[in-house]
């Protein structure tokens, strides 16, 4: 079966699974999701925050994943993510109780040319990557002060083979925050 094939099967398979099948769900801690976010005029590399002045062309979201622990052995992993990330935005000159509003930034996506469905071999797995463009958060802003990074949603891995006693996808709810920094 070519490589395109393999990649719509997997999500298909998903869905064609009864309620009682389908993907155990596991909550990643918020310490081990990393934001490594490149500055697109002087290249400088800003880890786990930002700066509302800088333009982000090219942020990863880094997900030290147990899938070779769950499945053990030569895998092919599926990834379908369904993670975004937004801005957190506060009332500018108000300390306290001022309106504050989450600000939808992008979503993030499998790195590649197919950005919704990903096949990774467990031989050369270390994490994964999803990724997304930024952009500037002042512009995005607008009048109102950007205060935090936050990313969040949900990435469904499977894999195959699939072996008696394995369960064939897993679920993995992600929440994590980040600073964004002035100057």
């Amino acid at each position: 079966m070519n490589k395109p094939a393999r990649l719509w099967l997997a999500p298909l398979l998903l869905t064609l699974l009864p309620n009682s099948a389908q993907a155990a769900t596991f909550t990643v801690p918020r310490e081990k999701i990393s934001l490594v976010c490149t500055d697109s005029y002087f290249k400088a590399i800003r880890v786990d925050f930002v700066l509302p002045d800088e333009q982000y062309s090219q942020c990863k979201l880094l997900l030290p994943l147990a899938l070779r622990e769950r499945w053990p052995g030569r895998r092919t992993f599926f990834v379908i993510p369904r993670v975004s990330a937004s801005l957190f935005v506060k009332e500018a000159g108000v300390k306290d109780g001022g309106k504050t509003q989450w600000l939808p930034l992008a979503p993030l996506v499998n790195p590649g040319a197919d950005p919704l469905h990903l096949a990774v071999d467990s031989k050369g797995y270390g994490h994964l990557e999803l990724v997304a463009k930024f952009g500037k958060l002042s512009n995005l802003a607008g009048e109102k002060v950007p205060d935090t990074l936050g990313a969040g949603g949900k990435l469904t891995v499977c894999a195959a083979p699939i072996y008696a006693g394995e369960a064939a996808c897993a679920t993995f709810d992600l929440t994590a925050r980040f600073k964004v920094y002035k100057r």
